[in-house]
């Protein structure tokens, strides 16, 4: 008797899950929710999101441990989490595990030892630690488990080849990506209104740390001021800053939003948008092309990934991390003329849907992580074959 179609087995989807530190909206946290959106397919493979510790819901996840990690989750090592970690694995059975990030990479490690899963690694930033040689040993320790090392812009890509040796063949270039469809223009300027123009929007997105410099953006804005020119200014995010600038951004008449789930709406009310970070950490970084997407014009230090986002002169300036100045001239010539904003914005705009959609993304990330599902599979019946033949980095 030939069995129907209900009695035969049901083949399990393959499932990828994809780890990050928190559920609070930033940059990384919201490209991971929307890549995991992007590349699942029902019925064919599922893509998770799972974060690690307790924290604002402000990206949606599908599995939260909610360990309790305070403001600082990636200081220090906590071993109660890879207990949890461990046991959260066990019960989902992943096909294949992607830590966004270095603080995921270092609890799926140990929670993964005696599993033979499949795990990739996206690094979203150059190296911030001191490069201590048992640092660095560390480090290579970890990025040695992982399958394949995907690097989010050529600087990472670059360290993580030369500083932790990770050889060509299990590295690769997976650049930031963001929707076009979620992050674009204002349907008109942000500071037109009923026809006519009232002062520019200048815009901060980012975390209120010291390696974003929040207060190098109330700087720019106070001086602006004091040259006379009229303009609003905000700033959306939160961290462990928010409290000691309050007084000087109240001073210099910018706005603190706080935290905020509506990012890409934040954007749009905005004309122009400047990015102050100091090197340390970056990679390619996203709220650039959120910026771009949304059609602002930006004014941004020379930080690693932001000449690869930023045209300059066209898209924007790109400024020497150190030079007030130059940020502050840069920053005036796109208050001072709408037309410039425009022309800027529209150049930004094209350069970032052409390089950085979701779907180009998307693309890329298939190209490595389908091998290393067919791997995993392999690998959990037991067997290799031609089904099991590894892609890059595996």
């Amino acid at each position: 008797m030939t069995p129907t179609s209900e009695q035969r087995p049901q083949k399990a989807t393959p499932l990828v899950l994809h780890v990050i530190p928190t559920a609070t909206a930033r940059g990384a946290q919201r490209e991971a929710r929307a890549l995991a959106s992007a590349l699942d397919v029902p019925g064919v493979r599922h893509h998770r999101l799972m974060s690690l510790f307790a924290g604002p819901d402000q990206v949606p996840v599908d599995l939260a441990l909610a360990h309790p990690g305070g403001d600082r989750p990636a200081q220090g090592f906590d071993p109660r989490l890879v207990v949890r970690l461990g046991v959260a694995l066990r019960r989902s059975r992943p096909t294949v595990v992607v830590a966004h990030g270095g603080d995921p990479l270092k609890y799926l490690v140990p929670a993964l030892t005696g599993a033979r899963t499949p795990l990739a690694y996206y690094a979203t930033g150059t190296f911030e630690h001191a490069r201590s040689p048992a640092r660095v040993a560390l480090w290579r320790t970890l990025l040695r488990r992982a399958s394949v090392v995907a690097a989010e812009g050529d600087e990472v890509l670059e360290q993580c080849r030369r500083l932790f040796r990770v050889p060509e063949s299990r590295s690769l270039l997976a650049p930031n990506g963001r929707d076009p469809a979620e992050f674009h223009p204002a349907e008109r300027p942000a500071g037109a209104v009923g026809g006519e123009e009232t002062a520019p929007v200048l815009a901060f997105v980012g975390a209120l740390t010291t390696g974003k410099r929040p207060d190098r953006f109330v700087e720019v804005v106070a001086a602006l001021r004091r040259r006379g020119l009229d303009l609003r200014a905000f700033m959306c995010g939160d961290g462990p800053l928010a409290a000691s600038m309050a007084g000087s951004a109240m001073a210099a008449g910018v706005d603190m939003l706080g935290s905020r789930d509506d990012v890409a709406e934040v954007l749009r009310g905005a004309d122009a948008f400047v990015f102050p970070s100091l090197p340390t950490g970056e990679g390619m970084p996203g709220v650039l092309i959120e910026a771009g997407m949304s059609g602002l014009p930006v004014v941004a230090t020379a930080v690693p990934g932001v000449r690869t986002i930023v045209e300059d002169g066209v898209g924007g300036f790109v400024v020497d991390v150190t030079d007030l100045d130059a940020m502050v001239d840069a920053t005036a010539r796109l208050v001072s003329s709408s037309t410039l904003r425009a022309v800027m914005g529209d150049a930004g705009r094209a350069r970032c849907v052409e390089r950085f959609s979701l779907e180009a993304v998307a693309a890329c990330w298939l190209s490595f992580l389908e091998p290393l599902v067919e791997r995993g599979l392999s690998l959990r019946r037991g067997r290799s074959g031609p089904s099991s033949r590894r892609g890059p980095g595996a």
